[in-house]
């Protein structure tokens, strides 16, 4: 295995720890696209999904990694970035161009032909691509993607801590503006990890009264530092009629008619996180309530944009742990860390300095 090749870590079947590939030649670079040595890339629980098989098959190998900060290093001719800028990517590496959503600058709703920075064209399920070809994510010492979905970092932002921003920070920022959060806004965030931290930080910083929700009521202190009002425990007894929108980042299963509870006339409960298992819930707060209940994913390339303006001007960055991207034992380590829930918000993987 060459020094290329040797620092790129998959997986080749569901459940199997990671190990060291040898990736095939990627082709010729396409016109509008980009090559990003990798520099710094942060695992997701969407990495962790990934490699479980949580989210249906994917064809494998597959190198995960969606949060990712590193050096152009080839740039195609109708590319609008420069060789050796520092760009951030994050889970879109492509959208058709054509359809609705991408004529309305939704570009993250892309129903023609999105593309996941880890992927390749066999997936299946709730998370699929259709016509991604192979992708290498960012336990790869390089990735490609459409240049319109790779990001230069404003000054202001860490290069070495950014990395959770392209996804994390993005897909908590991207509901905040939507539903139009500023001052006197009441926000409820469930889940302050990797996900609800920055959700805190954000709605804060966007002038919003902030309740945090967890089970886990020794992150109080951390709660209010990162802005919350106050930490509630998420076993409840829940607090009635409190908040005007609710995020919710955590995964996991949820009494779903308590959690509507929580929530003012008229407001609105987000997912952000992805649920296990279908929720079910009474069709009473819908109605006499008139309460909404949606979700988010990511954001378009605009709000991405605006979200790391917003983070540098506010010097909003995001908790991590650190640790190498080195070697097979570091990394499964660092998924591990995330998958069993003893990371502090968010690990942040490490290459070597060329």
């Amino acid at each position: 295995m060459s020094s290329a090749t040797s620092r790129a870590f998959g997986q080749t079947a569901p459940g199997r720890p990671l190990e060291a590939l040898a990736l095939p030649d990627a082709g010729p670079l396409g016109d509008g696209e980009v090559e990003i040595a990798v520099d710094h890339c942060s695992v997701c629980h969407s990495d962790v999904h990934l490699l479980d098989g949580d989210w249906g098959d994917v064809a494998r190998p597959l190198v995960p990694g969606h949060e990712i900060v590193g050096r152009v290093v080839r740039a195609g001719a109708s590319a609008n970035i420069s060789e050796g800028a520092v760009v951030g990517l994050g889970w879109q590496a492509g959208a058709c161009g054509a359809c609705a959503a991408c004529r309305s600058e939704r570009e993250h709703l892309c129903t023609g032909g999105k593309v996941r920075t880890c992927t390749t064209a066999a997936s299946t399920g709730p998370t699929a691509s259709r016509g991604a070809a192979t992708r290498w994510g960012g336990f790869a010492p390089r990735v490609r993607a459409d240049a319109r979905f790779c990001f230069e970092l404003p000054d202001g932002l860490d290069p070495t801590t950014a990395a959770p921003l392209l996804c994390a920070g993005l897909t908590v920022f991207s509901p905040l503006e939507r539903f139009g959060v500023r001052g006197g806004a009441r926000v409820g965030v469930v889940g302050v990890g990797g996900l609800g931290h920055l959700a805190v930080r954000f709605a804060s910083a966007l002038g919003a009264s902030v309740i945090a929700f967890d089970p886990d009521t020794s992150k109080r202190r951390l709660a209010l530092a990162l802005g919350a009002g106050e930490l509630a425990d998420a076993r409840g007894p829940l607090p009635r009629g409190v908040v005007d929108l609710l995020l919710v980042t955590t995964h996991a299963p949820l009494d779903w008619n308590a959690w509507m509870g929580v929530l003012d006339l008229e407001g609105t409960l987000c997912l952000v996180g992805v649920p296990g298992v279908p929720l079910t819930l009474s069709a009473d707060p819908l109605l006499d309530e008139q309460k909404r209940i949606t979700g988010s994913v990511v954001g378009s390339t605009k709000t991405m944009r605006r979200m790391l303006a917003f983070a540098a001007e506010r010097r909003i960055a995001p908790i991590v742990e650190r640790t190498p991207l080195s070697s097979a034992d570091s990394v499964n380590d660092a998924v591990a860390r995330v998958r069993e829930g003893r990371a502090r918000m968010r690990v942040v993987l490490d290459r070597a300095p060329r």
